[in-house]
């Protein structure tokens, strides 16, 4: 009787201990920028802007070219990566029919030819395989990998305007609040 009390109480804290992860509370950081009062720190601050909207489109310009400049590199990893998918997918299909095959020999492991009356095992000796089916590649998704992988997207132009900004006399406040699953106020 008292091993099922224990048993019931592990039980209990554990089921605690599950829904007290599931409320862990979620975290929001945001940044405001406060421009500086007087009229010299404002002229300032426009140039930097100025500055960013520069970088951001010299950024943007390149990125462009880097993605036009990866058509034929696109269609050649493509090619390869049906290859890939031709060579899982045969391994899969391979491992998919022993699997079947294992499964409609297994009347021969059991009664007679076992030494036991009684089975050890309750199912199968013979697991499924251990991958999943290959996913067939797509030309937008090598696209997508390789655009990932050489072009760059983001050229640092925040920090670079963030300095600025407060080199102008700007101020830069980060502020992370509470938006789920808050701790009560104290």
């Amino acid at each position: 009787m008292r091993l099922t009390t224990l048993h019931v109480r592990f039980a209990a804290l554990a089921l605690f201990a599950v829904l007290a992860g599931c409320a862990t509370p979620q975290y929001q950081t945001t940044v405001r920028l406060i421009p500086p009062a007087d009229a010299p720190g404002r002229a300032c601050v426009q140039k930097c802007e100025a500055g960013k909207t520069a970088c951001q489109n010299d950024c943007q310009t390149r990125y462009q070219a880097c993605t036009k400049a990866l058509g034929p590199q696109v269609e050649a990893r493509y090619l390869g990566a049906l290859k890939q998918y031709e060579l899982d997918l045969g391994q899969y299909a391979s491992a998919l029919r022993l699997y079947d095959m294992q499964m409609r020999f297994n009347w021969m492991n059991r009664y007679p030819f076992q030494p036991y009356w009684w089975d050890p095992w309750p199912g199968s000796y013979y697991a499924p395989p251990p991958y999943r089916e290959p996913v067939m590649p797509t030309r937008d998704g090598v696209r997508a990998q390789l655009e990932k992988s050489e072009c760059k997207a983001d050229c640092g132009c925040l920090p670079d305007y963030d300095t600025c900004f407060v080199g102008c006399g700007g101020q830069r406040v980060t502020e992370t609040i509470c938006i789920k699953n808050c701790p009560p106020a104290k």
